[in-house]
């Protein structure tokens, strides 16, 4: 696979006589970087005073006393480095940029500025709203930028056919022509792991076109079956999962040579949990134990950081500084098959290099890509041109308001029922289906502040079709919502439907229809006013603003979630997952309640159940 362009990117092929004659002290350097204390990932240790030349965008040579074996003239620049540390670029293996809720260019400013130089985009959720068209724009906005970016094909849109309809549809063949035009250089994550165990067709043409390219095949494999069911995903060819949740979903993974990428983003903090397959048996082989922050937006960008927070969160719980950093730098490279390229400061690779002023706090204080300076002091020093997107991405719901009659879910009589429900817990991907019984209110069954019970309805927002079921409707527990309060988002994984919860149809009107006219975002009404909304108008689930604007809306619409009664942060991630159906146990599509158990096939079942 081609690298990704960049005006300051050469092929390494192109100037590798220049390479070995600075290596060889025969030509200037561009860049020399001294007295430095290595983090050698390579080998698992830190090296004092060493520094680092480089070429063309290629370290050349690492060592001693490069001063006086390397070349320099009034060109090159040459960085004391004063003893702090020289550590590889990082690498964000699995990471959903329209999680961050800012389009490609302005993800990329922000990853730079905390030291991720690499990227692996997984585009499935606006994919789900424009189909292939959303992974060449993907690719278009991402070439010429510092940030490396190898684009992770979507392969499950809808995540489960038949049971939920989005924007698009993506097939085999849509699959093989974006690699073919090289729109993507990877998979992305097969979320239907039931389609691939149980031997679906049309998944497995899919898997069959991304082994014919060649290219690394991600997974979702979500089930707690650590047998048959595990060995059987990877035997179909993927190799990694971000869906691991404890050390013994790693360990398994490690034993069969299937790479972990343990994830710690906004609401998923998994990385206290899963790190301990190292720190519980601090021997043992972290090869296949990576990094990852899956789901990370741009309010927890612009107060904590991105992949660097992540590296921070296993320092402090128990991780060696440098292994902590080749599960974000090395291993990462190796997971995607480009260690050859990036993922260690040595001969031959990309000068992808941050300086940290502080280890144990990952600290980054200087951002090379390329061996060009791209950030300093957590702030971009690189102009990034921003991406002309086309009307059709802008303009993407397509509905009406709604009204309180939309809302409503008439009971068969006023008898008690037992009714299905969705219980969520704020900072986990999964839900549990509990029962709970409803005695109906004049014919209909409605929410319950006092008993923490919301009402969820998902509307189908795409282009209008009198086939396609127009709503699901049915309740959530663990809101914490009071009366009167609702949420409304078109960030509804991964169909990025309209997705509406609350305690009381007037105030889910009203949210929903916030979002319809702002063309899509996140609007919270709290004692029945609309408190707060957050346009996101690049297919309803990205701004076109930077980081640093885009993250004081977010914080809004946080704040206006706890005056909701919400009382967990980022629980509007949480929320955004009511719609991910391949996730256990009970969640909701335009079809209805879809529910997921262990291994078995995914099937709809009924509001209320029956004896």
């Amino acid at each position: 696979m081609s690298t990704p362009a960049y005006p300051n990117r050469v092929p390494i092929g192109n100037v590798t006589r220049d390479l070995v004659a600075v290596a060889m002290g025969r030509l200037p350097a561009d860049l020399i970087l001294y007295n430095g204390q290595l983090v050698n990932v390579n080998n698992g240790t830190i090296q004092p005073g060493m520094d680092v030349a480089v070429k063309h965008g290629y370290i050349v040579y690492i060592g001693k006393d490069a001063r006086s074996k390397i070349k320099s003239d009034d060109k090159t620049k040459i960085i004391d480095v004063a003893g702090r540390w020289i550590a590889p670029g990082l690498i964000d293996t699995h990471v959903h940029i329209e999680s961050s809720m800012v389009d490609p260019v302005h993800f990329a400013a922000g990853c730079l500025a905390h030291g991720t130089t690499t990227i692996c985009p997984d585009n499935h959720e606006i994919t789900n709203v424009l189909g292939l068209e959303a992974v060449r724009l993907f690719h278009e906005a991402l070439q010429d930028l510092p940030i490396k970016s190898y684009l992770a094909m979507p392969v499950c849109v809808p995540a489960v056919a038949g049971l939920e309809n989005t924007g698009s549809e993506i097939h085999a063949k849509e699959v093989a022509e974006a690699y073919a035009k090289d729109w993507a250089q990877l998979q992305g994550e097969e979320m239907n792991f039931i389609g691939v165990i149980y031997g679906d067709p049309a998944t497995h043409e899919i898997l069959k076109a991304s082994h014919e390219a060649g290219v690394v095949m991600t997974g979702h494999y979500s089930s707690m079956e650590l047998d048959q069911g595990l060995n059987a995903f990877a035997a179909a060819g993927m190799n990694a999962c971000h869906e691991v949740r404890s050390a013994e979903e790693v360990r398994k993974r490690t034993e069969i040579g299937f790479y972990s990428q343990l994830r710690y983003g906004s609401a998923w903090l998994d990385v206290p949990n899963t790190i301990r397959a190292y720190t519980d048996n601090p021997g043992v082989e972290t090869r296949f134990m990576t990094l990852c922050t899956d789901d990370v937006n741009a309010a927890t960008i612009a107060r904590e950081g991105q992949m660097d927070r992540v590296v921070r969160i296993a320092i402090r719980n128990g991780v060696p500084p440098v292994t902590a950093i080749q599960m974000a730098t090395l291993n990462n490279a190796q997971l995607i098959e480009k260690a050859r390229y990036i993922g260690s400061i040595a001969p031959g690779r990309a000068a992808d290099i941050v300086i940290l002023s502080d280890l144990i706090n990952f600290t980054v204080d200087q951002v090379y890509a390329d061996g060009v300076l791209v950030a300093e002091n957590g702030k971009l020093t690189a102009e990034l041109k921003p991406y002309p997107y086309p009307d059709f991405a802008i303009n993407t719901v397509k509905l009406s308001k709604r009204t309180e009659a939309d809302f409503a879910i008439p009971a068969p009589s006023d008898d008690p029922h037992t009714l299905r429900v969705i219980e969520i817990f704020p900072g986990d991907v999964v839900t549990k289906e509990i029962h709970v019984e409803m005695k109906p209110a004049k014919g209909r069954f409605v929410a319950d502040a006092a008993k923490d019970l919301a009402k969820a309805a998902i509307f189908y927002r795409h282009e209008p079709d009198q086939a396609i079921p127009p709503k699901g409707i049915g309740f959530i527990r663990g809101t914490k919502f009071k009366p009167n309060c609702a949420y409304a988002s078109t960030i509804s994984h991964d169909c990025h439907n309209l997705l509406v919860v609350g305690t009381d149809d007037s105030a889910m009107t009203l949210a929903a229809n916030a979002v319809i006219e702002a063309n899509g975002g996140i609007a919270i009404v709290a004692d029945g006013k609309v408190e707060a909304v957050l346009p996101l108008p690049l297919a309803g689930l990205m701004s076109l603003e930077s980081i640093e604007e885009t993250a004081p809306k977010l914080n809004a619409i946080e704040a206006a979630l706890k005056k909701a009664g919400a009382e967990s942060e980022s629980i509007e991630m949480t929320m955004s997952l009511i719609g991910l159906i391949v996730i256990p146990e009970l969640h909701l599509s335009n079809h209805g309640l879809v529910e997921l158990k262990g291994s078995n096939p995914m099937k709809i079942v009924d509001l209320i159940v029956k004896d």
